[in-house]
């Protein structure tokens, strides 16, 4: 059995296992503990608590430890063996828990949402993927002006478009798929306990796969796929003032033509495609394996989505295939990293680099595929209402025992 201070200490961060405790709270059970003297060196080595779990006999002898004085080895060797052996999880694990994660004993997702660093990790990744939407924005709008004249280069031969007639309203539908299919992962954001965790992944999906859209509009510019796009004949113009109003017009309608925005030169990479895919995977891949309808339900609107942008002649074949392709490749690609113990043990940070330059950064914590369990929103927000009580009962309880002593809090 754990010791009685150990197994308070516990508790009192937010009943989270010694594998989760950060170097400061390794400081303090090593001062609870009576090791007060060694906190320096524990932290000079960057020992928190996951490296604390590991550490046997052996280590504290040999260096960079090297500690000198047996009962002092002797003592705190056993001390770490009762963390050990009080917070092993048992080996037998249900087969759904085998399926959704590869060591549910390294389960760091049991950190608290607060935590400083994640959101951190969150705000960058939403300031890079901000980034690729006000590229694409300006992109855009260049690339409006470049479309070939309808009379001089009319639309190009397409398999699809030249045997399915235009369809009024489709494109709209579309729209109408990718703003279901957005609800539906805003509500598995909700509910997901590594809300974080997502959203990050999100914004570094979505920026990444953007930026390339960018690229593609850049380099080359199509003829429009179908005649009724009589908007494509109105040029913007030279004036910057002019070009700024429709980049803000994109950014204020979501570049979504049911809130009236209408653009061109996009073609070669679907955005209304790249949107429905990601959104499609992020859904299926974050909810729950017994929901088979709302994954079902999910690739219908992938697909129907894809099938209309169509019907609308907004695109052209080629471009819908394309988007497709890359948002799923470049989905696949980030998790199987992400998933991959073995690719961080092993290979390089330069390898990931050109396709997600912060991916290193993003997922330096992850070792495993994370569990989907979900949670209540407010349920955050009230386990960190609680530590915040559970520091000052502690702090309370110390300074009564001790006079002075107080206990510092960090998280």
């Amino acid at each position: 059995m754990i010791t009685t201070m150990g197994r308070k200490l516990a508790e009192d961060l937010d009943n989270l296992k010694p594998d989760f405790w950060s170097k400061a709270d390794v400081g303090r059970w090593l001062k609870m503990s009576g090791f007060d003297h060694l906190i320096s060196t524990f932290d000079e080595h960057d020992i928190s608590g996951e490296v604390l779990m590991m550490l046997s006999e052996q280590d504290l002898r040999k260096p960079p430890l090297s500690l000198q004085k047996l009962g002092e080895i002797k003592r705190l060797s056993s001390n770490i063996a009762r963390l050990q052996a009080a917070y092993t999880v048992p080996e037998k694990r249900s087969r759904r828990t085998r399926r959704d994660s590869i060591d549910s004993s390294k389960d760091w997702r049991s950190l608290s949402l607060v935590n400083k660093k994640e959101s951190l990790k969150l705000l960058v990744a939403f300031l890079y993927g901000l980034c690729s939407l006000i590229v694409t924005s300006i992109v855009m709008t260049l690339a409006h002006d470049r479309v070939p004249d309808m009379k001089t280069i009319p639309p190009l031969p397409d398999i699809f478009l030249d045997n399915i007639p235009f369809i009024p309203h489709s494109f709209e539908t579309a729209e109408a798929c990718a703003v279901t299919l957005t609800a539906m992962f805003s509500c598995i954001i909700l509910v997901h306990k590594q809300r974080l965790v997502i959203l990050r992944r999100y914004c570094s999906i979505v920026g990444t796969v953007f930026f390339l859209r960018a690229l593609t509009m850049l380099s080359t510019t199509l003829s429009v796929p179908g005649k009724h796009l009589e908007n494509c004949e109105v040029r913007i113009g030279d004036s910057w003032d002019d070009r700024l109003q429709h980049v803000i017009s994109i950014w204020r309608g979501a570049g979504m033509s049911i809130s009236g925005v209408r653009t061109c030169g996009d073609y070669m990479f679907s955005g209304h495609t790249a949107v429905l895919t990601v959104l499609n995977l992020f859904v299926c891949e974050y909810s729950s394996s017994k929901l088979r309808f709302l994954q079902t339900l999910s690739w219908s609107l992938n697909l129907f989505g894809a099938f209309f942008i169509l019907a609308a002649h907004e695109h052209y074949t080629i471009d819908v295939i394309v988007a497709f392709y890359i948002t799923s490749r470049t989905f696949a690609y980030y998790h199987v990293l992400a998933n991959s113990l073995a690719h961080k043990q092993y290979h390089s940070k330069e390898l990931t680099w050109s396709w997600f330059p912060l991916y290193s950064y993003f997922e330096e914590h992850v070792d495993s595929k994370i569990l989907n369990e979900y949670e209540w929103p407010w349920e955050p927000f009230v386990a960190f209402c609680t530590r915040r009580y559970h520091w000052l009962m502690l702090i309370r309880e110390e300074r009564r025992k001790n006079g002075v002593g107080t206990l510092s809090k960090t998280d």
